[in-house]
């Protein structure tokens, strides 16, 4: 029996220890797809927002929805819903080389408006976050 063992346990060694040979397929390095920059634009920077705001050449735009702009909104705001199907399209009726302000409620529509407009020529944009911290 203990031979049969140690047998076995050989065998079993060897089964293991076999290595064959595959050839390889070799394949040219497939490169990383391009990582996209988020727009520089897209961080909260409230500060910078309330020193441009102090500036009469900043376009001020609110991208909150109309009923929110009603219920309060910066005085030379302007309101471009970041909601809305069209609002790519009316940012394209905006000048490129002004310097804009976006503010939504929170920060995060306004995040989104100005990578959009970084995705649409716009380099002068910075996210003023929340309305409430900019009034």
């Amino acid at each position: 029996m203990k031979r049969l063992s140690l047998l076995l346990l050989v065998g079993l060694v060897a089964a293991c220890n076999q290595h064959t040979s595959q050839p390889t397929a070799t394949t040219a390095p497939v490169a990383a797809p391009a990582a996209t920059a988020p727009a520089p634009t897209a961080a909260i920077n409230t500060p910078a927002a309330k020193q441009l705001l102090a500036k009469p050449t900043t376009e001020v735009l609110d991208v909150r929805t109309p009923v929110e702009f009603m219920t309060g909104h910066l005085a030379q705001a302007r309101n471009l819903n970041v909601s809305s199907d069209d609002f790519a399209q009316q940012v394209t009726q905006l000048d490129t080389s002004k310097t804009y302000v976006v503010y939504c409620r929170s920060g995060k529509r306004s995040s989104k408006a100005a990578d959009i407009m970084y995705q649409q020529g716009f380099r002068h944009v910075v996210n003023g976050g929340a309305y409430d911290d900019l009034k």
